[in-house]
């Protein structure tokens, strides 16, 4: 695990709850505050990142209020969904096990 402990992260807790898993997206706000990427530009990289994966609906329009619900904690957004915004920032999911191995998602695979 060398160098890991360099990386800038967020720690997301998936709590179970009755309506499946629950996110805190204030680490992606966060996100996107640093890049400077408003919704709009959030939208057209997500719905790239979807149309790349064979998703030919996902066009902006039809993302917006979607994407807009989901980051505001209002949503119950899926763990794909959370790993497409997470590439379209620009970044990866990394899980720690308890036996303190790292694996890597996301990145340059997530397309």
């Amino acid at each position: 695990m060398r160098g890991v402990a360099k990386l800038r992260h967020a720690f997301v807790d998936l709590n179970r709850s009755r309506g499946g898993m629950s996110m805190d997206m204030s680490m992606i706000r966060e996100r996107m505050e640093e890049l400077g990427v408003d919704l709009a530009t959030l939208n057209r990289r997500y719905c790239e990142i979807r149309r790349r994966k064979g998703d030919e609906a996902a066009t902006p329009v039809n993302r917006r209020n979607m994407l807009a619900k989901a980051i505001s904690n209002e949503g119950n957004p899926t763990l794909e969904t959370f790993m497409d915004l997470v590439a379209a920032l620009d970044g990866k999911v990394l899980i720690e096990w308890k036996s303190t191995k790292v694996k890597e998602f996301g990145g340059d695979n997530a397309a």
